[in-house]
């Protein structure tokens, strides 16, 4: 799979595409993060041309999930982890989210780890 604007290139200067384009981004911040964030707060503005918007969405999307540099599961794996995230209750979510899990099975143990903490103590008995 090649990315939305792929030139072709010999195996040699992919390599050091991919170096000056990480460290470009990098430094100026931007990660794979960002163009998720972009990705979730697309809108159609009023006005726009579909063409458009929809090259702006695949655009985002590609940056974010880097289909050319991962398999099919890896980027199932990115879109599953996103989802239970989104899908935590208030609370577990922060948390979660706060500890930055890279895998979907990261965010599980998390989640279980706060709703254990979080679920009411029963006393002792004889206490």
């Amino acid at each position: 799979a090649r990315g939305p604007a792929a030139v072709d290139e010999g195996p040699g200067d992919a390599l050091i595409y991919l170096e000056v384009k990480k460290a470009v981004l990098d430094q100026t911040g931007i990660s794979p993060e960002t163009y998720r964030h972009r990705l979730r707060r697309s809108r159609f503005p009023a006005g726009a041309r579909p063409r458009a918007v929809a090259q702006r969405i695949k655009e985002d999307c590609w940056r974010w999930l880097e289909p050319d540099q991962k398999t099919g599961g890896q980027v199932a794996e990115e879109v599953a982890l996103e989802q239970f995230i989104q899908v935590l209750p208030p609370g577990g979510k922060e948390w979660v989210q706060r500890h930055r899990p890279k895998t979907l099975a990261e965010a599980v143990t998390l989640t279980e780890d706060y709703m254990s903490a979080e679920r009411p103590r029963t006393p002792a008995r004889g206490a």
